[in-house]
């Protein structure tokens, strides 16, 4: 498993006796707070992540994927993923949830033979459910009446009826997809054990002036070898993450705190404000004072 660090996400529940959260994302935007779009990241829960406006590309375990409007995608325990693509004005929500409401109680026999096996030895696949298919079609249905339960939270016992719906649609993905085998286990961990070595790197030294040659040497890796792991698991060449990673942390600073534009491009790593005034405004189409005026 990859050691808990920057990519690790940690889930917030409102209340932790019951482990399930649904997240609502835009492009911009997220609520409850989390690991929006653009944010590589795992969890320990399962996710299902519905697409209620617009396409969205998402990879997992550097693999992409298209979600089409109205589809959704399973998403095990401890994989990378990230939303890479979306309109605008795109929309999606995801359902997280501790593998512990699939269990009924802990040792139990469907816990050890339906559940610890698929989740912790990365036997299921990614799935996509169209509506095309029809036990696909089931569980989308049920996804999308789990999140009509839980926006309202008026129907009496909702977690009861949350937990037999996550239930009924896990008895579906078992009885239906296709199990892998466990041969690329091991490989499958130390490629995400590399990317996040790496990204580790970038986030703890993105203050300083860095060469691709220093961040491949965070993972004892070649430089061409360093280029393929970013763009395999993020989409990036180490050199855009790692000023994608600057603008990021630059535009947090802009919102949450009345430093200047200057103090701000030398506190995220960037030689001179013109630079960083220039990537910025490559990246997020505005000037970082445009920016920070519009979201006062």
């Amino acid at each position: 498993m990859v050691k808990k660090a920057d990519l690790y996400e940690k889930n917030k529940y409102e209340n932790t006796s019951f482990p399930f959260e649904i997240y609502y994302v835009k492009k911009y935007s997220m609520t409850p707070l989390g690991r929006g779009f653009d944010n590589l990241h795992w969890h320990e829960e399962i996710q299902y992540t519905v697409a209620i406006q617009g396409d969205l590309t998402i990879q997992i375990n550097g693999q992409s994927y298209l979600l089409k409007e109205g589809e959704a995608i399973f998403i095990n325990s401890q994989y990378l993923h990230i939303t890479k693509q979306m309109n605008e004005t795109g929309r999606y929500f995801s359902i997280n949830f501790s593998t512990k409401l699939l269990s009924f109680f802990l040792g139990s026999l469907m816990e050890q033979e339906y559940v610890v096996p698929y989740v912790n030895d990365y036997l299921l696949p990614v799935i996509i459910f169209e509506p095309e298919v029809a036990w696909k079609e089931q569980v989308l249905k049920k996804l999308f009446e789990i999140e009509a339960i839980y926006s309202s939270k008026t129907d009496f016992a909702w977690q009861y009826k949350i937990s037999s719906l996550l239930c009924q649609i896990w008895y579906l993905i078992l009885s239906n997809a296709e199990v892998k085998q466990k041969a690329n286990i091991n490989l499958l961990k130390k490629k995400q054990e590399r990317i996040q070595l790496l990204v580790d790197y970038v986030k703890n030294h993105f203050t300083e002036e860095l060469s691709i040659e220093d961040i491949a040497e965070a993972a004892h890796i070649s430089v061409s070898e360093c280029n393929r792991c970013f763009k395999q698991y993020t989409d990036y060449s180490p050199y855009e993450y790692l000023i994608q990673y600057r603008i990021s942390e630059a535009s947090a600073l802009l919102l949450q705190s009345d430093q200047t534009i200057d103090n701000i491009a030398i506190k995220t790593g960037f030689n001179d404000t013109s630079s960083f005034i220039r990537a910025f405004k490559k990246r997020i189409g505005l000037t970082p004072l445009k920016y920070r005026k519009s979201h006062s």
